[in-house]
């Protein structure tokens, strides 16, 4: 399965794509959609030798996590769970949180969080939504109970 998931595209970019992957998923579709670098502060391309480096950082391995732990955190009444993996002096950490679709345990988001890993950034794979919570689909498509959790898990 094939998810196609990008954080703005032009209103008839399904259309547009159909047939390309199995979902087609954009967070937003504004009218006024002219081209992706308009959405943000800097858009600037990366040089090749930013592209090699960050390559040859992958393929060296990088730092061994320092913090790869499973981690619980209760937000209102759910208590949610996720994967933490930090490596020692990370300048940051990418989170991936799932509320539908693929979770934390998906192999595609571990082999990207790994990616991630040897290239010395943190990661936490964490689910927005409890195991009993992901088979309903009135929470998996309610966007302010996820954008909460987003926000409560992101704050700590």
């Amino acid at each position: 399965r094939t998810v196609l998931a990008v954080p703005v595209a032009p209103p008839d970019w399904t259309a547009r794509l159909a047939g390309e992957a199995d979902e087609l998923i954009s967070l937003e579709t504004p009218a006024g959609f002219f081209a992706v670098g308009q959405f943000y502060d800097d858009f600037t391309q990366l040089d090749d030798d930013d592209v090699v480096a960050c390559l040859r950082r992958a393929r060296a391995g990088g730092a061994r996590p320092e913090v790869d732990r499973e981690i619980a955190l209760d937000i209102g009444a759910a208590r949610l769970t996720g994967r933490l993996t930090v490596p020692a002096d990370a300048p940051g950490v990418v989170v991936f949180a799932h509320g539908s679709g693929s979770g934390r345990h998906s192999p595609r988001n571990r082999f990207v969080a790994a990616g991630l890993g040897r290239a010395g950034l943190g990661t936490l794979l964490f689910d927005l939504l409890t195991e009993e919570e992901a088979g309903d689909r009135t929470k998996v498509f309610d966007i302010g109970l996820l954008a909460a959790r987003l926000a409560a898990v992101t704050d700590r």
